[in-house]
């Protein structure tokens, strides 16, 4: 019998195999290091979907993960004791044992119903504020929201979604839920969620990063479970950085009360204020709608321009819809943030705002003029005047599970059931063709070329440059790189 000794690593330290994996170093080379087999580090890559979450929810030192004979029943369990605690209600261990009782009986939940009092947003801002404010910078005040996102949603189905709730249905299957937060001085934006229903796309497939935190469950929306990893995992990079901010939200279902975090002050906005105090509520969400949409349209006048016909124009896909909402995120202005801050009542009306912008006004990218002369060329049922009905088609999309305790089993079961599904869409494609680095760099020195010859303004230069850059680092490193190359080689 073999006298080696197992080698068990903890999620920490499997986490960090997998980091180092995905930077392109071996199997064989961590097999080495750490004394293990090769299908020991094959293993943990294997589980990588399984380790990160439990990375990102902290639990770091576990080396294995036991689950319960009753899984579905613990979740259901645990949830609902979360939702209770949120409601101020006392538990003990007798209760929560009849609770378990009667969830492996019946496989629901009767819940109370909570009587909301209605706050008086002046005493808030009167009171409440100027005490977070003595201690916070503008620099450290965050909000942060969520919002539902029809990614599909093209002008002319503008009448057909409007005021649509969308909590299940063939509808559900077109939106996803974005959270968004920024401080209160617009300098910085916190990296988007995007909640979508489908835990690995089919267009995923050969995608190495995101620039978003992709989440999923069989509704797209947000959950306590989402917000609390997101949470802890932002109050340990303030830690590290020994940074303290304060964060906002409003009393939702989704936002449930967080112990124990050591850099994050957490506060909620009183009931029912939220339309006027929030300040992702006062517009900013409103700005980025638009952006996205602007974007969506463009893309189909891209599409038409090609040849395509509005039947013949590609689907978009949940990674369209990202990368388009990251972008919207990006032309987001300062100034925007700042101001809807400002409209909420964070920032008194007799300071001077030296930060000016108008997201709607402002000829940032697509000058309205060239955006007015390619709807009507192309005879897109959309104008000027009713553009913001269309960015505002979705504003009463649902993004989060209302506080009925029965629903809470059936939740529970069809998520466990969409965890083991890697598929998506049926009408979206398998994947997006993977680019060779050659590829890539010949593309990136074309548009290089033409932001060099073609744009007087030196910031977007100096990024195009710095993008060439990147890409001719990569080439080199991967191709070159590989051979054993002598500096004669290039001399002959």
């Amino acid at each position: 019998m073999s006298s080696v000794k197992r080698k068990c690593f903890t999620i920490e330290e499997k986490s960090a195999i997998l980091h180092r994996l995905e930077a392109g170093e071996s199997n064989a080379t961590l097999a080495k290091e750490f004394g293990v087999s090769h299908s020991t580090i094959s293993t943990i890559k294997k589980n990588k979907y399984k380790i990160e979450p439990l990375f990102k929810a902290n639990v770091l030192k576990c080396k294995r993960v036991r689950t319960s004979t009753h899984e579905q029943l613990d979740k259901a369990l645990l949830q609902w004791f979360k939702l209770q605690r949120d409601r101020g209600i006392p538990l003990n261990g007798h209760l929560l044992q009849e609770k378990a009782n009667f969830f492996a009986r019946h496989g629901k939940i009767v819940g109370e119903s909570l009587s909301v009092q209605q706050s008086d947003v002046h005493d808030w801002l009167e009171k409440d504020l100027p005490t977070l404010r003595a201690q916070f910078s503008d620099d450290e005040i965050f909000n942060a929201d969520e919002t539902g996102l029809f990614y599909k949603l093209t002008p002319d189905k503008t009448l057909k979604f409007k005021g649509e709730k969308c909590t299940g249905g063939k509808l559900s299957k077109e939106r996803i839920t974005v959270m968004v937060a920024a401080n209160m001085s617009g300098t910085a934006k916190k990296k988007l969620i995007v909640i979508g229903k489908s835990q690995r796309p089919r267009c995923f497939k050969n995608v190495r990063h995101l620039p978003v935190d992709y989440e999923s469950n069989r509704k797209a929306w947000m959950t306590g479970d989402i917000f609390t990893k997101w949470a802890r995992a932002w109050d340990r990079e303030l830690t590290k950085k020994n940074k303290k901010i304060l964060l906002l939200v409003d009393n939702c279902p989704a936002h449930p009360h967080i112990a124990d975090l050591k850099n994050i002050t957490l506060v909620f906005l009183p009931p029912n204020t939220t339309s006027v105090l929030q300040p992702m509520d006062q517009g900013i969400i409103r700005a980025l709608k638009a952006h996205f949409r602007k974007n969506l349209v463009l893309k189909m006048i891209q599409f038409l321009d090609g040849g395509c016909s509005s039947v013949e124009c590609p689907k978009i896909t949940v990674l369209d819809a990202i990368l388009m909402i990251q972008d919207a995120w990006t032309q987001l202005k300062q100034g925007t943030i700042f101001n809807c801050y400002k409209h909420a009542g964070f920032v008194r009306s007799n300071v001077e705002c030296t930060i000016t912008s108008d997201d709607f006004n402002e000829e940032d990218d697509v000058p309205l003029s060239i955006w007015a002369k390619a709807i009507d060329k192309h005879q897109l049922p959309i104008t000027n005047e009713d553009f913001e009905q269309y960015a505002r088609v979705d504003d009463a999309v649902a993004t989060c599970e209302e506080p009925f305790d029965e629903n809470i089993v059936d939740n529970i079961i069809a998520d466990d059931a969409n965890s083991k599904d890697s598929d998506g869409d049926d009408d979206e494609p398998e994947f997006y063709p993977t680019l060779s680095v050659s590829e890539a760099l010949k593309a990136a020195e074309t548009l290089n070329v033409f932001v060099q010859t073609n744009f007087d303004d030196d910031h977007m230069k100096t990024m195009m440059s710095r993008i060439h850059n990147a890409v001719r680092s990569s080439y080199y490193r991967t191709k070159v790189c590989q051979k054993q190359t002598q500096i004669t080689d290039f001399l002959r």
